[in-house]
């Protein structure tokens, strides 16, 4: 703490801060620059984040094929013997299905129970005395047989976690605690070849008949097929068999074109890219107040709450305005609305009801529904491959996704945002051209209050000086005057 003007009755500290502001110009200054570029980087993150969003969250689910499924497939006849599910590759031929057989598992039970009081926590010592070790190997023709290895002290418990767990072993295991008999049971179907030995069938007393492994058998259209699974896909559609058909019975499907699942991507789609436009927009074209910088400490003091608020509304608008970063991603969204379209045909978004408005709209997507669900109705193929492509990797979508990347490796570069995050409270990279621009800023501060910080005690030694200095001559005086009144 320090006490001036007592010698001299000035007001040292108001002096010392008078000549300190002049001297601080250059450090508001600075420190301006830094709040506008923190502002900026913040305002870069923003957009980021909304346009990892919409490219890698909502984009990438409307490319799928699934969200652009124009067909529906239905049953009729025998319903409890079959489910459907229509695949974007449905061709619309009607099948009657006859389900004369189940795809089941190869499986092997305990021909008795394993012992009175046997747990999942009895150890395999407990219930086959004289092994310390104990194997169980699975075959399959083609490939070498698999061996799992336990020991006497395992519990029953463990051994069906670690054959549950085995990935080359493809088997599931299971305790019936009622009885106490354990089921060995391959997760293919279809497949009666699996064989399954080593000491612990012996253990756990699977010494009888294997049951299962028999493939499905359907009829469809007079046809017999075979599968290795209850689950299969005949004339892009997806059949799941659930029992076995009555006689005379069958179960019937019919695809048909269905819109109601595009339309609904379609529109959920043109909502989410109107809104990222609308974003991106609103910081290319937003006002820019120059004459107002971002507050001092010291003039935040003077003015009141809602003065601050609205002088930084105005400090940080337009930061963004004009930017080239922002003003390529407008266009990379643009170009690719305006490319979409199917080789050798006339279809394109504007064709099935997709158009840009006018041009104070900047780019804003207007979808017409009624001509959208008429042109998937009439043309559904050209429609799927108009957004996805034939191959399901080109198309509208794909295109706009793969463009949309330029514009977040741009802002990688500058900001330090990532390419991947939505995050708002992610660390910046450092190393990105505005982390550099701030580390050089917040280096240049440091030196700069420094340098204040020595001038302002330089200027407070020189009047402590001046302070003493008069203190002495007031002394001085003193003793004059004190030896002439005697």
């Amino acid at each position: 703490m320090r006490i001036t003007g007592l010698a001299s009755g000035i007001d040292v500290d108001s002096i010392v801060q008078q000549m300190m502001q002049a001297q601080r110009a250059p450090l508001n200054k600075l420190s301006q620059q830094k709040q506008t570029l923190e502002w900026k980087r913040d305002f870069y993150r923003e957009i980021n984040s909304q346009m990892v969003d919409f490219r890698n969250n909502k984009l990438w689910k409307y490319k799928s094929s699934s969200e652009l499924n124009p067909y529906k497939s239905e049953v009729s006849g025998d319903k409890e013997a079959i489910s459907v599910k229509a695949t974007p590759t449905a061709n619309q031929v009607s099948m009657k299905v006859e389900v004369e057989q189940l795809a089941t598992q190869r499986s092997k039970t305990s021909t008795e129970s394993l012992g009175t009081g046997v747990t999942k926590k009895s150890t395999l010592g407990s219930i086959a005395a004289g092994s310390d070790e104990f194997v169980l190997t699975v075959t399959r023709p083609g490939s070498d047989p698999v061996e799992l290895k336990f020991s006497k002290s395992d519990t029953i418990e463990s051994v069906i976690k670690k054959i549950n767990s085995d990935t080359s072993a493809n088997v599931t295991a299971a305790l019936d605690e009622a009885t106490g008999k354990i089921t060995l049971k391959s997760k293919e179907y279809g497949n009666a070849n699996v064989e399954f030995g080593g000491n612990l069938t012996d253990a756990f007393k699977l010494t009888g008949d294997y049951e299962g492994g028999e493939k499905s058998r359907v009829k469809v259209n007079g046809q017999t097929l075979n599968y290795d699974s209850n689950t299969f896909t005949l004339n892009g559609v997806e059949i799941t068999l659930l029992d076995t058909t009555e006689a005379d019975t069958p179960a019937v499907i019919s695809t048909k074109t269905d819109s109601t699942k595009i339309l609904e991507t379609i529109k959920s789609f043109v909502s989410d890219y109107n809104a990222l436009l609308e974003k991106i927009n609103g910081k290319l074209n937003e006002e820019r107040y120059r004459d107002y910088a971002p507050l001092t400490d010291e003039q935040k003091e003077e003015l009141k709450e809602d003065d601050i608020k609205r002088w930084q509304e105005k400090a940080q608008s337009g930061l963004l305005r004009n930017d080239e970063i922002l003003s390529k991603a407008i266009f990379d969204m643009r170009e690719a609305v305006v490319t979409a379209g199917v080789a050798g045909t006339s279809i394109n978004l504007s064709s099935i009801g997709i158009t840009t408005g006018q041009y104070y709209e900047n780019g804003k997507l207007i979808l017409d529904e009624a001509k959208l669900q008429e042109a998937v109705e009439a043309n559904p193929d050209q429609v799927l491959e108009l957004f996805i492509g034939s191959d399901g990797t080109s198309g509208f979508f794909n295109k706009l996704y793969d463009n949309l990347m330029g514009p977040l490796e741009s802002l990688s570069e500058r900001a330090g945002t990532s390419k991947y995050s939505t995050s708002l409270t992610d660390a910046y990279n450092t190393e990105s051209v505005m982390g550099k621009e701030l580390k050089d800023l917040n280096e240049r501060i440091s030196a700069l209050q420094k340098k204040l910080t020595t001038m302002e005690s330089n200027y407070y030694s020189q009047f402590t000086a001046m302070e003493n200095a008069i203190n002495q001559l007031n002394s001085q005086s003193l003793s004059i005057t004190s030896l002439l009144s005697q």
